[in-house]
């Protein structure tokens, strides 16, 4: 095994930040009296991840010296390697890495975002599986 990155909804950090989100609209409808018409459409962008934390999802990626493997709570998916011409790396402008596996065939294979690790993680994984990999900042497709 080269890679196994797994990331749970439920880790300390989405709970925090989603408990944070809930205590500052609290806040603001009890402490400044905000029309709760406007912080419901803000609450209700909390609701997936809620959703998804009291799901328990986990998303999975796992690199072997023969395939390239991930599942997430919406798709899963298994490459062998000798399939695989290269990955590249999208840096969108919010900062989100979007990864996509080029195949031999010349069709592209989009990873879901949930289940790409840190792009240095990533790539030291990569080489050492000797698969090739680009870094594109800043694409809008």
């Amino acid at each position: 095994m080269i890679l196994d990155h797994h990331i749970s909804a439920r880790r300390p950090k989405a709970l925090l930040i989603i408990g944070g989100i809930w205590l500052v609209l609290l806040g603001l409808w009890a402490g400044l009296e905000a029309a709760w018409w406007i912080l419901a459409p803000i609450a209700l962008f909390t609701v997936p991840a809620m959703i998804e934390a009291w799901r328990g999802d986990v998303a999975r990626l796992t690199l072997d010296h023969d395939t390239l493997s991930w599942t997430s709570a919406r798709q899963s998916g298994t490459l062998a390697l000798s399939d695989i011409d290269h990955v590249r790396f999208d840096t969108r402008l919010d900062f989100a890495v979007n990864a996509r596996v080029k195949l031999i065939t010349g069709s592209t294979l989009r990873l879901p975002i949930e289940v790409v690790p840190p792009y240095p993680v990533f790539c030291a994984a990569l080489d050492k599986a000797g698969l090739r990999h680009e870094r594109h900042h800043f694409g809008f497709f």
